[in-house]
């Protein structure tokens, strides 16, 4: 069997290979709520970037106008532990992309960078991991297959009282179709709801991120290892159809952009 029909088969099968990937990258995506003082609300999802000496939560731009009433956010860090870490609204500095007058629609734009205070990033550095969204792809040498994963925190996997949210950072591996219009890029991709244990709504997946994930086996080790890049952000989806409904992502294009808004 070559190198790869051997990842493909346990990318196909029940193993862990792709458990660990989704590890792996919800190491680098947090859900996001906004605390008041009697009570919280679950926002949507983000990935956690650096971009020159400053780290953000990138997320979709209508999921910081959400939070822009709270005097809190709120951001999973660590799994299996009640915890509560804490950035207060008017610390964070904001890059948006938007569309004009706020005129939402599945063309966007639809992202934020939000820079967290320099003095909570040891905070969050404790438990996550965050990815160099502007560092040029790794030269692999090497034989790889490429897969696609969502990732993010549905708001139906969630579990929410008056004071509390128990919320799930989860990984789907998605086929994304290319998208053309105008000077933004899009990728759309289709999630079955159909399943018992399926979200029927996305909801929640919002600001989540979309990695391109390139597996190979190792020369070094001899072991499936892979490389990822965060390729895009989740902001977008259609009404279901037949138990199936389309999602909708900015692309590489998009997210290097608003990266470039931010260097000096």
């Amino acid at each position: 069997m070559s190198d790869l029909k051997e990842i493909e088969a346990q990318l196909l099968s029940t193993g862990d290979l792709r458990q660990n990937i989704v590890r792996n990258l919800g190491s680098s995506s947090v859900a996001m709520l906004a605390l008041y003082e009697n009570g919280v609300k679950f926002v949507g999802s983000g990935s956690l970037v650096f971009v020159g000496d400053s780290h953000y939560i990138l997320t979709a731009a209508h999921v910081w106008d959400a939070l822009q009433s709270a005097p809190v956010l709120g951001i999973t860090v660590t799994d299996n532990i009640n915890h509560k870490f804490q950035i207060p609204v008017p610390a964070i500095v904001s890059t948006t992309l938007q569309p004009d007058k706020f005129d939402w629609s599945e063309w966007g734009p639809d992202l934020s960078l939000l820079r967290i205070p320099p003095e909570q990033v040891g905070g969050v550095k404790a438990f996550q991991v965050f990815e160099h969204i502007m560092a040029p792809p790794k030269p692999l040498n090497v034989e790889c297959l490429e897969v696609w994963v969502v990732v993010g925190a549905p708001g139906e996997l969630g579990k929410f009282t008056p004071t509390h949210a128990d919320l799930q950072i989860s990984g789907r591996f998605v086929g994304p179709d290319p998208v053309a219009h105008g000077e933004y890029d899009y990728f759309d991709f289709e999630m079955d709801s159909s399943a018992p244990d399926m979200p029927k709504s996305w909801g929640g997946m919002s600001g989540g991120g979309l990695w391109r994930v390139l597996v190979y086996h190792s020369p070094e080790t001899g072991k499936i290892d892979w490389a990822q890049r965060l390729w895009g952000v989740v902001f977008w989806q259609f009404p279901l159809k037949g138990g199936y409904r389309i999602v909708r992502s900015h692309g590489h294009q998009s997210v290097t952009a608003i990266a470039k808004s931010v260097l000096p």
